[in-house]
């Protein structure tokens, strides 16, 4: 493991301390295993072990399940959980996230409990709501026109 990697850990370790309120537990996702035996070490260090003590804060890493694993864990329970008259399920997605709820519901495992319970089930795509609230434009771009081409593109995809 190369120091540098260790050191951007620490830092990594450090700014979760210092967001974690007084005898919370610090979560911090690791990519893999790899990255799990890196963060130890790291934790391990003196600076960090000062700052758990002084704070009163543990640290917990985990490996966050991959979004197509979450999207089949979600979609089975509810449909193993809907009611016996129910037949069709619509599951609400962002469109940023389709891609992987279409592959958690094409799963063997998710179209085995739709059989197994006569229901049909589709991704309906909904609204990020990603257009901005505030826009921020330099002088130069007011004045030469860019604002209020960028102010049309956005009212016309309305």
């Amino acid at each position: 493991m190369s120091q540098a990697a260790i050191t951007r850990g620490k830092e990594i370790i450090k700014n979760a301390i210092r967001e974690t309120l007084r005898g919370e537990v610090a979560k911090i996702p690791v990519a893999d295993e790899a990255n799990l035996r890196l963060f130890e070490q790291a934790l391990r260090s003196f600076d960090i072990q000062r700052m758990l003590v002084q704070k009163n804060v543990l640290v917990e890493f985990y490996i966050p399940e991959l979004p197509i694993e979450q999207g089949k864990k979600w979609m089975l329970k509810f449909i193993n959980e809907a009611p016996a008259d129910i037949r069709e399920i619509v599951f609400p997605y962002h469109v940023r996230d389709c891609a992987d709820a279409q592959a958690a519901l094409e799963s063997p495992e998710v179209q085995a409990a739709l059989s197994a319970r006569n229901i049909t089930a589709s991704i309906q795509k909904i609204d990020d709501g990603n257009d901005p609230k505030i826009v921020i434009a330099t002088y130069d771009q007011v004045m030469n026109g860019e604002l209020d081409v960028f102010l049309e593109n956005l009212k016309r995809n309305e």
